[in-house]
């Protein structure tokens, strides 16, 4: 007679292992790589030898992909004092790499998601392989890396011009994000990054659903850089007529006032303007210094805010003064009504100028992706980690960091670099002619 524990002996037994057969696959795809390899240098050796080169010997070399650790052997060649490894730049390694780029990538990837220590952790549970927190910080700096590497290839390309966006209205909204950073002699301060978001308004793709068209975000830990690339991509991008409407977002912290999108406004030589003052902020701003006063006056102030009524919101304000008692307190209060009465009419609601509030006040919002990464964990980056991680973010998130890391722009650019263009022409794209310049002339 059987019990039900023999049954239970017996189930185990011939159980589905997965993780055996896991294993199983893993083995099967290192042999059909170490497969490809062979093929790849038998296929290549009559053209090298028709090229002048000689083979040398074959050694071996260790290599980790997303697929596994692999040892494998590949042939040296030689001609003259030039050697090279076919296969190695088949498979698109350079001297030293201990990883493939097609790993280096992933590990970008996910670090701009995780810490790297959890980027260590998730490889490890998900491509079964170990890596350093040392090789993820290396993948991030090759992004940095390949960022300034895309800005030359634009820059050699410049006679290339996109095809440009016809929109009636261009929305504008710019705002900071304070991160924690170190300097080289490992002081600890916050630096503010410069963040610039570009659409041209909101479309319904669903049930209570929008998106935003067009969206193209900027940012930098230099405002005049970031407010640099703004300028060209705006120029490069959109077809700027009599009817374009530039609608513009922000705080009015500095950097991002009214007079600072005026600007860019006149640069672009864009006739129509409308700046808000953020709706959040101004109502955070009410919210923050009435809050020790009677509620009915913040009422009042949102009402005079909602219809756009000046002479109500002074009347609040005079109420207010009437009931300070410190000089402190007035000092404070004659700021804030300074700033307040200042940029009213900004506060001005969308409804009251004739425009749809969808699309503006979308800042806060697309920062989280940035803030989420990035601060709150007590991280601190230095100033070309934290720029290059914040671009990193951006493409991520639109699924572009794989272009970053394998768009043909890279092979157009190492075309450039070989025909001696990488020497120093630089193209200047502003809304006046191109000017080149080359290295040591002014």
């Amino acid at each position: 007679m059987l019990f039900r524990s023999d049954f239970s002996t017996i189930e185990s037994m011939f159980r589905f292992d997965e993780k055996e057969f896991v294993a199983e696959l893993d083995r099967k795809r290192e042999q059909q790589f170490l497969k490809r390899v062979r093929d790849y240098d038998e296929q290549i050796a009559p053209s090298m030898r028709l090229r002048g080169y000689k083979r040398i010997d074959s050694t071996e070399r260790t290599v980790v992909f997303t697929f596994g650790e692999v040892t494998f052997s590949r042939n040296r060649w030689r001609k003259g004092k030039k050697s090279c490894y076919p296969v190695d730049e088949w498979l698109g390694l350079e001297k030293y790499m201990r990883y493939s780029p097609e790993l280096i990538f992933h590990m970008a990837k996910h670090a701009s998601v995780l810490s790297y220590r959890e980027v260590c952790r998730t490889v490890k549970m998900a491509y079964r392989l170990e890596i350093t927190k040392d090789a993820v910080l290396k993948s991030v700096k090759m992004a940095g890396r390949l960022f300034s590497e895309r800005e030359r290839y634009r820059l050699f390309r410049g006679d290339e011009q996109p095809k440009k966006i016809q929109a009636d209205k261009i929305y504008l909204e710019g705002d900071g994000v304070l991160v924690k950073t170190t300097s080289s002699n490992d002081e600890r301060h916050n630096t503010d990054l410069s963040h610039f978001l570009i659409h041209t308004g909101a479309k319904k793709v669903g049930n209570n659903r929008y998106v935003l068209e067009n969206k193209h975000e900027i940012i930098h830990t230099s405002h005049e850089q970031a407010k640099e690339e703004l300028i060209d991509y705006l120029y490069n991008h959109f077809e700027i007529t009599d009817r374009t409407l530039l609608i513009t977002n922000s705080d009015n912290g500095k950097g991002y006032s009214r007079r600072v999108f005026q600007e860019i406004k006149k640069v672009l030589r864009i006739k129509r303007h409308e700046h808000f003052w953020d709706a959040y902020h101004v109502n955070e701003e009410l919210k923050r210094f009435l809050k020790p006063y009677p509620s009915t006056l913040l009422d009042l102030a949102f009402k005079a805010i909602k219809n756009h009524q000046k002479s109500l919101l002074q009347t609040v304000l005079d109420t207010v003064e009437s009931l300070i008692e410190s000089q402190e307190a007035l000092d404070d209060f004659y700021n804030f009504r300074k700033k307040l009465l200042r940029n009213f009419c900004d506060t001005r609601p969308p409804k009251l100028r004739g425009l749809s509030s969808r699309g503006i006040g979308v800042m806060e919002s697309q920062h989280r992706k940035v803030t989420y990464r990035m601060k709150h964990r007590g991280m601190y980056w230095s100033i070309e980690g934290a720029c290059t991680m914040a671009r990193m973010i951006l493409l991520e998130r639109i699924d572009q960091l794989y272009n970053l890391f394998f768009g043909s722009w890279r092979q157009e650019y190492e075309e450039f670099w070989d025909t001696g263009l990488g020497a120093g022409f630089r193209i200047n794209h502003r809304p006046h002619k191109a000017v080149i310049r080359k290295r040591g002339h002014k």
